[in-house]
């Protein structure tokens, strides 16, 4: 679940729904109270039960059901529905095979999601929608990135990550 300006998100292994206050709208929300509230469907592509969403502004980012595929989805007031794409489109050969352990989000200064792969092989998301920049990069290492964390220490998020080695 998210707080989002027009209501919680609630993110399920099937669809995404929005739930607010009855008689809310987008400008308007009324609060959710046990008997007072809506449910609309927003989305039909289910997320992945191991790795939680990220919130970046005014956007979910999260991974599908079979934890290969990074969706997006914010709200559309043209068409008054949480909708977006595909963020893994242009890269599928980074996803094809593989799936997502985590992700963890480091906002400044370089706008990077980060998320290593069942492998142990570490993806980065350079992400700017309001510039349409989503772009992803592969990095490896001697060894296999287990986890990672984003930890702000001011004036930067720093990116903390576990990674096993083998000593020869």
């Amino acid at each position: 679940m998210l707080p989002m300006p027009g209501g919680l998100v609630v993110l399920t292994g099937q669809s995404a729904w929005q739930l607010t206050g009855s008689g809310s709208s987008f400008a308007g929300a009324q609060p959710l109270t046990p008997s007072s509230q809506t449910a609309q469907q927003q989305a039909y592509n289910g997320i992945s039960p191991t790795v939680p969403p990220i919130q970046i502004l005014d956007d979910i980012v999260y991974v599908q059901a079979h934890n290969s595929i990074y969706q997006n989805i914010a709200y559309t007031i043209n068409s008054n529905i949480y909708t977006g794409g595909y963020l893994t489109l242009n890269s599928s050969h980074l996803f094809t095979g593989y799936t997502a352990v985590q992700s963890a989000w480091c906002r400044e200064p370089y706008k990077v999601m980060w998320q290593p792969r069942n492998d142990g092989t570490m993806l980065s998301l350079t992400y700017l929608k309001t510039q349409e920049i989503a772009g992803w990069g592969r990095h490896d290492t001697e060894g296999l990135f287990k986890a990672v964390c984003s930890v702000t220490e001011p004036p930067v998020d720093a990116l903390y990550m576990a990674v096993q080695r083998f000593p020869g």
